[in-house]
Order: C-alpha cells, then structure tokens, then sequence
C-alpha cells in the first residue's frame, strides 16, 4: 500500500499537478501510512511537513457539528429548536419562489435544518436573489475590514436572517452558510466566543494545539501558501474568500463553515476521535448518541440532491454518509463519513474498521481532489485484502 500511495502522490507533485501533499492513514489507532510530499512554500522552497498549518475551508463543518453535539449532549440545545429562540431576526423569513419573487415564509428554521444543509440560507453567487443577498452579507464583511469596524460572528448571525432563503427551511439540500449560523448559535448558548468555547470543548482536550482561526507569528514559517489554476499553471493566490483574512490576527467573524487552519496531525486527532464514536485516548468529546445522530442520513429522497460526485452518500450533520458504496466513486463501506474542503483538504472516517483517511493539499477549486479519492480506494482495497 505505501508504495502505491507514494507513486500516486509523488508522481502528482512531480508533474505539476500538485505543489504540495500530505498524508496520513490510521488504523485502530496506530498510523500505517504517512506522506509528505512537495512545498509548503513554492517561492520560499519551504518543504511540506508533518507540522505545516493548512487552510481547512469547509473541513471546519464537522468541527462545527461536534461543537452542536457538545451542546446538545449537555441539554442545552436541541435539533428541534427553532432558530429564532436564540437570534429573534430569524423569526421573520422571507424566501425566493420559482418566479423569482420574494415571499414570507410560513415554515420555522430549526437547528437540524441548518445542520442538515436544508436551511435554504446559500453560499454568495449572483443568479438570483436568495445568493445576491448572501453575496451582499460576505462583500460588507469585506469593506468593514478594509475600515477597521469588524463584522461579529455574531453579527453575521442575525444579519443572514434577512437573506432571502432559496427555499423553506426543509424543503430541499443546498450547501450553504449554515454552519457559519451555527457558530452564531454556540457562541449566544455557551456565552463563549466561538474560539474560545472550540479550544476548551475540543482543541485543549484533544491536544490540538496547532488549529485555530488564525496563524500566530510564531509558526507563520509552517504556514502553507496557496496556489489556483491560471492558464493550466499552479499560481500563488493571495485572495481572501468568504470573508476570511489573511490569517494573521484573530478575525472578528469566525467562520463556522470555513475559518478554522489546522495541521494534518492535529485533525488527524479529531478524525480519530469521531471514529472512535467520540472518544480519543479516554477522553469523551461526544456521547455515542450523539455521534449516531451527528453520522446518520438524514436526507429524504426528495431532498436529496447532493453533487454527482457524491454519487452513492446521503448527508448527516455537515458530513456526508455512506450508504451505497456500490455506486459511489469512492468505494469504501456503508456507514462511512467525513468532508472536504474547498482547497483540498479531506478526511475519510470509519467507525466499522477504525480507520481514518486524511489528504491535504492547498489549491483553491481542488474540494475532493482525484488524489483523495485514490488513495481511499487503495486504502480500501488493502482493508479488503485486495492489495
């Protein structure tokens, strides 16, 4: 397996499909594959490290869905809990209908929808008026940095509650800001900033002491750039997206849905834990019913219109949920689940064989990169004795 997966990764680096990759593969507990291949830095020829600090994106979600699991294990949240009990605005909806036209909504947003995608609040675009709203949210977040008056997680919070949804709350799976609102929610229940509540419910007893929402200037050297596609060539992006900074302060909104830097090492510690259904090392972060909950579909049939790409999953609270690896591109088992990120960070759990599956890179687009899939494929066929 080690050779198959090193070709894989070292051939992507070295015909430039790949400026970086790290890998790591858990079983039981005991690390039986790790890889480290490339720069972490291509213009300063720093070399990608176990200790590198990527970019999570989107892997930021599981870590906000344990954080509601924590809550709710301690009865003082609920999935039926309407939105508005905590932030008021939500209790005025409005929504987008198939004409374009915005209407009052009859139906309450509840904690599941927002943890289920089926909120209706979307991510910013601009072909029509629910995504224009949210695009309008992340570009005032922007011009508040550029003038030094932040935008809250808070905030941000209440302030999503005037975007029109894109459906009624329930109605429908659309990748979205909801975890973002979710941060909003963990912050008003636990009266702890969102940071704050994550390292002393997570991080601390996890020993994850290299992920936060920011790069303190002491290990900004294991920091590791960002590359986009331009012309069929990998180039050094400086952008910022979502709303996020440059990483290199505390920010004022921290992002539930996309925030969090992290090293493979530390959520390797965090993927562990949730294959372990919620206990690392004997230390317990969720109870075992909440860890049901938080990995079981919850998706019907008519609101199941996930990616083609994720052919074969239904989706749990902000991960996705194998149930038919038949027809899925990633073959592994039923019951398997986990996310990526939108620059190429991926993680793969297995509560069954105990297995954790990690693959970060860092290019923007790269979400579920070919080289994720691979390499889960070649570590399923070796669980399977086909390799």
């Amino acid at each position: 397996m080690k050779k198959t997966i090193d070709k894989l990764i070292s051939d992507s680096v070295d015909y430039k499909k790949n400026i970086c990759s790290s890998c790591l593969v858990i079983r039981n507990g005991k690390e039986i594959y790790s890889g480290f291949f490339g720069l972490a830095d291509r213009e300063k020829n720093i070399p990608v490290k176990r200790d590198s600090i990527f970019r999570l994106f989107s892997l930021t979600k599981p870590v906000t869905a344990t954080a509601v699991m924590i809550l709710i294990d301690r009865g003082m949240l609920s999935p039926d809990d309407s939105v508005s009990k905590y932030f008021p605005e939500y209790a005025d909806l409005t929504y987008e209908d198939e004409n374009g036209e915005i209407k009052k909504s009859d139906t309450d947003m509840k904690i599941i929808h927002l943890l289920t995608m089926t909120s209706g609040l979307p991510y910013a675009n601009n072909f029509n008026k629910s995504v224009c709203g949210s695009a309008r949210l992340f570009d005032e977040i922007i011009s508040r940095q550029n003038t030094g008056n932040d935008m809250t997680t808070a905030e941000f919070t209440a302030k999503a509650s005037k975007i029109p949804l894109s459906f009624k709350s329930g109605e429908k799976w659309d990748y979205g800001i909801s975890a973002d609102i979710l941060g909003g929610i963990v912050e008003k229940v636990s009266d702890m900033k969102y940071s704050e509540f994550l390292k002393e419910n997570i991080f601390k007893p996890l020993g994850m002491n290299d992920t936060d929402f920011y790069v303190p200037s002491e290990k900004s050297e294991r920091f590791t750039a960002l590359y986009n596609w331009k012309n069929g060539v990998l180039e050094r992006d400086g952008n910022n997206y979502l709303g996020l900074t440059d990483y290199k302060n505390p920010p004022a909104f921290e992002s539930g849905g996309a925030g969090l830097c992290s090293t493979i090492e530390d959520y390797a510690k965090f993927g562990c834990m949730l294959a372990n259904r919620g206990e690392l090392n004997g230390i317990r972060i969720i109870s075992e019913n909440a860890f049901e909950y938080m990995t079981s579909p919850k998706l019907t049939e008519k609101q199941n219109f996930l990616w083609d790409r994720l052919k074969g999953y239904n989706y749990g609270c902000l991960v996705r949920v194998m149930e038919n690896p038949e027809i899925s591109e990633i073959k592994s088992i039923k019951g398997e689940f986990g996310w990526d990120g939108w620059t190429g960070t991926y993680i793969c759990a297995d509560p069954a064989t105990k297995t954790v599956i990690l693959y970060f890179t860092q290019i923007c687009g790269a979400g579920t990169s070919w080289q994720a899939k691979e390499i889960t494929n070649i570590v399923y066929k070796n669980i399977n004795g086909e390799l």
